[in-house]
């Protein structure tokens, strides 16, 4: 199964898991998520612009599935190597939460709690959760819950200040 991840806040959707907040069962494969599908965490990204992280992407196993070339005939004159297909780039992945610490010219977003408005602020971190300053809200990790009111990691949206 694969994973599909925002470029914009990091949310990823894990195939085997699925997002039952959002409707969908543990193994739904990405083909079945509709493709008016935006993100559930920043809501700034649409399905298409979600970037594969890990696995092969899923659909009919004629296309996923992988064949060997075969062998070279045996001959006495060099033979020239097949082309060798390009790798997609894969996305950066964020530093494990004991490497967190606030780059020098690092822009910090704040996450606001759509259930009881507690704003996570990336700059700030939370010490008393465990997140020093310059945690980024992709680093937490998904089982996190709002200290303030219980809802889950999912609950929260990019927040806008309007100054």
């Amino acid at each position: 199964m694969a994973r599909y991840q925002c470029p914009d806040c990091g949310y990823t959707y894990d195939e085997t898991l699925g997002h039952l907040h959002e409707g969908f069962a543990p193994g739904t494969p990405w083909s079945q998520v509709p493709d008016d599908f935006a993100c559930p965490d920043c809501a700034v990204r649409d399905k298409e612009d979600f970037v594969l992280i890990d696995a092969a992407p899923s659909g009919n196993a004629a296309t996923s599935q992988v064949v060997a070339p075969a062998p070279a005939p045996a001959t006495s004159e060099p033979v020239a190597a097949a082309p060798v297909a390009p790798t997609a780039p894969q996305p950066p992945q964020p530093a494990p939460m004991a490497q967190a610490a606030p780059a020098v010219e690092a822009t910090y977003r704040k996450w606001i709690c759509i259930t009881c408005g507690h704003i996570y602020d990336e700059a700030l971190g939370d010490e008393h959760e465990g997140f020093p300053p310059g945690t980024l809200f992709s680093q937490i990790p998904d089982d996190w819950c709002c200290p303030d009111c219980g809802a889950s990691k999912e609950d929260y949206v990019l927040y806008e200040d309007r100054g």
